[in-house]
């Protein structure tokens, strides 16, 4: 396996239990120089009620143009009224993903090249710019993730925890990507498998890719 992994998905085995990774499909974002960077996909993300209401505070605020501040300065001032989600707010919380236990740069996961600093895989792009973020998140025009973490290897790590059967690895698709998280591992894992036997087998992959769908 000496070719670049990025634009690969990573699906769990059937084998693993661990809660981070059971029932798991990771994009791999990055490679270079023999480390591997990827992301969980399926992993949605509801966040504590606290985090909830910062979060709808302060993108109330940034759409209003008028931040709520404490006399501080500091610290957001309670909310003198419930706070409403607005559109963009809501787009918000419904794509945040945790994306790996390693804490890192908020990115998206998108099809929009216009708003991105990389592409990986045929029409999948990442952004962790924040007028990126911002715009794909104002406009909601493309299908996103806000992915929250990230997992990492060396590359030697990686084809070890492949050949042990740890991960199936197959080419992402945008369907695949951007699957209903409740639905991606399966929707992937036969063709995955399929993938992975052939390689160990050396036979054709004959399984046609639409199968990823």
């Amino acid at each position: 396996m000496n070719d670049s992994l990025t634009g690969h998905l990573l699906v769990a085995s059937s084998l693993v239990t661990d809660p981070i990774y059971a029932g798991g499909v990771c994009l791999v974002v990055h490679e270079d120089g023999g480390q591997v960077i990827g992301v969980m996909l399926n992993r949605p993300m509801k966040p504590s009620p606290e985090a909830l209401l910062t979060l709808l505070k302060n993108h109330q605020s940034a759409d209003q143009d008028s931040p709520s501040k404490s006399e501080s300065g500091n610290r957001l001032a309670p909310p003198s009224s419930p706070v409403q989600p607005s559109p963009q707010s809501l787009s918000i919380i419904e794509s945040l993903h945790f994306g790996g236990p390693i804490s890192g740069p908020v990115v998206a996961i998108h099809q929009d090249f216009k708003m991105a600093e990389a592409e990986t895989g045929d029409g999948i792009y990442v952004a962790a710019q924040k007028h990126h973020l911002e715009q794909l998140v104002q406009e909601r025009q493309t299908p996103f993730r806000l992915i929250v973490g990230h997992l990492d290897w060396t590359r030697e790590q990686l084809n070890a925890e492949i050949l042990a059967g740890i991960w199936h690895c197959v080419p992402a698709t945008r369907q695949a990507v951007f699957a209903a998280p409740q639905d991606m591992w399966a929707s992937v894992i036969r063709r995955a498998t399929t993938n992975s036997m052939s390689r160990w087998l050396g036979l054709p992959d004959l399984i046609n890719a639409n199968e990823l769908n």
